[in-house]
């Protein structure tokens, strides 16, 4: 039984490498191919003018644009694969519905929105090193935005996260904002959570370089004295953040279209050659704008339109459907087969030295892990239902 454990651990770090794939595994020859860095990503908050909510906007800056948004439901059981020193892993039911677009698949998230108006968007930080190993039951970075987006409403929540599960295998840092007026940053560094928020946070705004370095160089002038892209692009959205002048009167509507617009500008004034999503979060009236590099077309999604309950299965849209305008209504039922012919696209890709046939068989038996992820008709039951999906987890990952 010891030996068989052990190997279990091995597989699911495998399973971490291959399934969620790292900005930093991006290849060099589609960077080279884009003419563009790979450090790329853009991340900012424009506040209303009460300064509760805003409009977040975030450019996906990949070598590759394929991508995946997803209706998640509330009140679903779920679990971590991967087991923590003493064999723990997490388990929690959400408990709120959210929108989240997906680079490398199902329960893997880059950005997205939940309906209690909670945002998180990811970009590179190559500077980041994890908290080491301890009791925490781990989660991978991408799942870890999908636990958050399911169980907390604001940035304060976010953060005590942090004494429940432990973040692992990520090479990103992290922007977050609340309906309440909150924003924070939240980066791993030397081993340690470090976290910018309210006074700590006076640019609300986050690229690829870490938080406060970007901050001083901005303060000081010397932004644009170099040739670290990330620092630019940082002090550009910084610079058009500030000349923005939201309308002290809140007429709502009015306000919203006007800012989502400027939102748009920063993102198009900081996008790179493989800029592959554009997307504007308004958290105040919870809708989402988008468009991507292969349709150029705006599209738009209302929560108020989508159905976060477990009446019916989890919907689905590839991010380039090509439809503009509102696409809330044209979201279909889960695919497994199209979640599966995504994941392999996007581990060949990145990985294309590993064996075709083994690496299929292991993406199946993950995807097929987090489909066992299911409603809660009732809680009477709980805990039972939890080890069920422990148990379920532990045969659906090979030994």
């Amino acid at each position: 039984m010891k030996n068989s454990v052990g190997l279990v651990v091995k597989k699911v770090s495998i399973y971490s490498c291959l399934l969620l794939i790292c900005w930093a595994a991006l290849p060099s020859q589609a960077v080279t191919e884009a003419k563009a860095p790979a450090r790329a990503c853009t991340s900012f908050c424009l506040d209303y003018a009460d300064g509760k909510s805003c409009i977040f906007g975030a450019n996906l800056d990949y070598g590759v644009s394929p991508g995946l948004i997803f209706v998640n439901k509330r009140n679903t059981l779920k679990a971590g694969w991967e087991m923590g020193k003493g064999g723990e892993r997490a388990v929690w039911t959400s408990k709120y519905g959210s929108v989240t677009f997906n680079l490398t698949g199902y329960q893997s998230v880059w950005a997205g929105m939940n309906e209690a108006g909670l945002v998180i968007s990811t970009m590179l930080l190559e500077e980041t090193r994890m908290e080491i190993a301890d009791s925490r039951p781990p989660l991978n970075n991408t799942v870890w935005l999908q636990y958050l987006l399911d169980t907390c409403s604001t940035v304060d929540e976010v953060i005590a996260c942090d004494l429940k599960v432990r973040v692992v295998d990520g090479s990103d840092h992290y922007m977050v904002s609340d309906k309440q007026g909150n924003r924070a940053v939240i980066e791993f560094l030397n081993g340690k959570l470090v976290c910018h928020k309210g006074p700590n946070l006076p640019v609300k705004v986050l690229t690829n370089d870490p938080y406060e370095e970007c901050v001083r160089l901005w303060r000081s002038g010397k932004l644009y004295h170099n040739n670290n892209e990330s620092l630019i692009r940082f002090g550009m959205a910084a610079d058009l953040l500030k000349g923005f002048s939201p309308n002290p009167n809140t007429v709502l509507m009015i306000d919203k279209k006007e800012m989502v617009y400027y939102a748009f500008y920063i993102l198009a004034a900081v996008a790179q050659p493989i800029t592959c999503w554009s997307i504007v979060f308004d958290n105040r009236n919870l809708q989402v704008y988008f468009h991507t590099k292969l349709n150029p077309q705006m599209r738009q999604i209302d929560f108020n339109k989508l159905d976060f309950s477990g009446n019916t299965p989890v919907r689905m849209l590839d991010i380039h459907v090509p439809l503009a305008g509102d696409i809330s209504l044209n979201f279909t039922d889960y695919s497994h087969d199209v979640c599966l012919k995504h994941l392999l696209f996007m581990i060949h890709y990145s990985f294309p030295q590993m064996p075709e046939q083994e690496v299929e068989h292991e993406v199946v038996q993950v995807l097929g892990f987090f489909e066992q992820f299911h409603y809660l008709q009732n809680t009477n039951d709980l805990q039972e239902q939890e080890m069920e999906l422990l148990r379920k987890g532990h045969h659906v990952l090979p030994k």
